[in-house]
C-alpha cells in the first residue's frame, strides 16, 4: 500500500520524529516532542474574475485575514502571504505549497456579476498531500444583512483551517499544538462553523486521546461526538452521512473501550452497528479485534471471512488467519485466504510480507526472494524484506527507514517494527529463527505502537498482537520444522 494511498484512505482517515541511535539498535519509542513548530497557512490574494469584483476581493481577504489573526492568538498557528501564483490542477497545488514553504495553501475567485457575489476557495494540505474545497459562497449584495453574512463566513473559514490543522499535526506526532488548537476552536457564533460541527471537534478530542494512549479522553471525546449524532437525529431521518458519522464515532469509541483493555463494551457498541450496516468494513475490523481480544474466534472468524474472500483489506486476512489458524481446518484456510491475498495484489510488497511471515515453508522465501529481485531495491517497504531474507544487516534496514520528512520516516519506522515483530513471532527473525520469540515480538509491536503513526494499517494491527500477547497467544502464524534439518529461513 502506497504511503499516498494510506493517507487518502484517511481523510477517511487516517501522525515528528526522532533520530535514529547511530548503532544497529532498533530505536526505541518516541516520547512527546519537546518544540512542536507551528503551523503554518499561506495566504495567497484572492483573485477577482472580473474588473468590477477587485474591491469585493480585497475586503473579503481582509475579512479572512483578521478573523484568522484574531482566532490564532492563543493557538500555534502562523499566516504568512507567499509570492507564489495560484495554482490552477492539484498538481500544481502540490508544487506550489512546497515551494512556499506552508503547511496549508489557500486560495481563491471572486466573482460579481448582475449584483451576486460568489467566493470560492481552494486548499492544498502537504502532509495529508490533498487538495480540498470549501462550501459554496454566494451573497445578494442588496441584500442589507449581506456584509454580516461575509464576516460569519469569513469567521467560518478561520476556524476551518484551524480544524484542517489538526489531521496533519496528530499525523506529525504534535499532542501539544493539536491540545492547543482545540482549546482554541470555540464557537463565536451561534452560527458559525464551530457552532455548526459541534460533534467534528468532539471527535478530534477522541482522536487525540486515541493518538496519546489515552483511552478515557478517547471515549469521551467519541462519546460526545455521537450524542451529536443523536441530537440532530432526533429531528432529522438518518442519511447515508448521518450513518457514515455514527459508524465512525462508534469504533472510535470502540478504540476507546480497547485503550482501557475493556473490549467486551467494545462489542456492545459495534454489535448492533454492523448489523445495520454490514457493508461498514472499519466497524467489522474493530468488532472482530475486540472478540479476539475477548478470545472469541468464532464470532471474529464470521466476521473477517467476507472481507478476508475479497482478497483486498491485508488487515482483516492477518486477523482471519489469527482466528482460525488453531482449528481442524486451519491450516487449509490460512493457505486459502494469503494465496488470495497475493493474487489480488500481486505487486504489494506489504501483502507479501505477511503472505511469507504468515506461511509455512521454505518455498516462500524463495518467493520473497523473486518478488525483491522484480523491483526496485529501495522501495519501501522492500528493505524489511530484503533485511528478513539476508540481504541487508540490520543497521542498514534502520538507515533505510531515514528520510528527510519526519513524517515519512515514521511511516518506515511502524512498518519495519510490525514485520519484525510478526517475523519473530513466525520464528523468522534473524538471529532468532527457529523459535517464537514472543518478548522480540512484543518490543517490537510496542515500538510500533512507540511511533504514534495510528493513522497506519500496521498501528492497529501491532495493537492487535500486543493483545492477544497479554493473553498469552501468539496471534496465528504457521511454521513447520526444517526438512532434513536444514533451516528455511537464512541464518538458521
Amino acid at each position: 500500500m502506497s504511503l499516498r494511498a494510506c493517507l487518502i484512505a484517511l481523510a477517511s482517515l487516517a501522525l515528528a520524529c526522532t533520530a535514529h541511535p547511530a548503532s544497529a539498535t532498533a530505536p526505541v519509542a518516541e516520547t512527546t516532542p519537546r518544540g512542536e513548530p507551528r503551523y503554518v497557512v499561506g495566504l495567497l490574494p484572492l483573485h477577482p474574475t472580473t474588473p468590477e469584483a477587485a474591491e469585493e476581493a480585497r475586503a473579503q481577504q481582509a475579512r479572512i485575514l483578521a478573523a484568522l489573526t484574531g482566532l490564532i492568538r492563543e493557538a500555534p498557528m502562523s499566516v504568512v502571504h507567499p509570492t507564489v501564483a495560484s495554482p490552477a490542477t492539484p498538481e500544481e497545488a502540490r508544487a506550489r505549497t512546497e515551494e512556499a514553504k506552508v503547511n496549508a495553501l489557500v486560495w481563491g475567485d471572486v466573482a460579481l456579476e448582475g449584483g451576486k457575489l460568489t467566493v470560492k476557495l481552494s486548499s492544498f494540505e502537504s502532509t495529508v498531500g490533498a487538495p480540498s474545497g470549501f462550501w459554496p459562497m454566494e451573497y445578494t449584495l442588496a441584500d442589507p444583512k449581506g456584509r454580516e453574512l461575509l464576516e460569519l463566513d469569513a469567521l467560518r473559514i478561520g476556524q476551518a483551517l484551524m480544524q484542517e490543522s489538526l489531521l496533519p499535526m496528530m499525523m506529525r506526532y504534535q499532542p501539544g499544538n493539536v491540545r492547543a488548537m482545540l482549546e482554541a476552536l470555540v464557537s463565536k457564533h451561534p452560527r458559525d462553523w464551530v457552532g455548526l460541527n459541534r460533534d467534528i471537534i468532539e471527535r478530534r478530542w477522541g482522536m487525540l486521546g486515541r493518538l496519546t494512549r489515552d483511552g478515557a479522553l478517547a471515549e469521551k471525546g467519541y462519546r460526545g461526538a455521537l450524542a451529536e449524532v443523536t441530537a440532530w437525529r432526533a429531528n432529522h431521518a438518518a442519511t447515508p452521512g448521518s450513518d457514515a458519522k455514527e459508524a465512525f464515532y462508534s469504533v472510535g469509541l470502540a478504540r476507546g473501550f480497547l485503550l482501557q483493555g475493556r473490549p467486551r463494551e467494545a462489542v456492545e457498541v459495534l454489535e448492533p452497528l454492523v448489523k445495520r450496516m454490514p457493508g461498514d468494513v472499519e466497524s467489522r475490523l474493530v468488532l472482530a479485534r475486540a472478540h479476539l481480544a475477548m478470545g472469541d474466534t468464532s464470532p471474529a472468524a464470521a466476521l473477517l471471512r467476507p472481507l478476508a474472500d475479497e482478497g483486498k483489506n491485508t488487515a482483516a486476512t492477518r486477523m482471519y488467519v489469527a482466528a482460525v489458524v488453531r482449528t481442524d481446518s486451519g491450516l487449509e484456510l490460512t493457505q486459502r485466504v494469503l494465496n488470495l491475498l497475493v493474487e489480488k495484489n500481486a505487486d504489494d510488497a506489504m501483502v507479501r510480507l505477511v503472505h511469507s511471515l504468515c506461511s509455512p515453508g521454505a518455498a516462500r522465501v524463495t518467493e520473497l526472494k523473486a518478488f525483491i529481485a522484480s523491483h526496485a531495491a529501495g522501495d519501501w517497504p522492500l528493505p524489511v524484506a530484503r533485511y528478513l531474507v539476508g540481504e541487508l544487516d540490520e543497521q542498514a534496514l534502520w538507515a533505510a527507514t531515514k528520510d528527510a520528512d519526519s513524517h515519512t520516516e515514521r511511516i518506515r519506522r511502524i512498518q519495519a517494527h510490525y514485520y519484525l515483530g510478526e517475523a519473530a513471532l513466525s520464528g523468522r527473525l534473524p538471529g532468532h529463527e527457529g523459535r517464537e520469540d514472543t518478548r522480540e515480538a512484543r518490543r517490537h509491536f510496542e515500538a510500533a505502537i512507540g511511533t504514534h503513526a495510528f493513522h497506519h494499517p500496521t498501528y492497529d494491527l501491532a495493537d492487535f498482537q500486543l493483545e492477544q500477547l497479554r493473553r498469552g497467544l501468539v496471534a496465528g502464524t504457521h511454521r513447520e520444522p526444517p526438512p532434513n534439518g536444514e533451516a528455511t529461513w537464512p541464518n538458521g
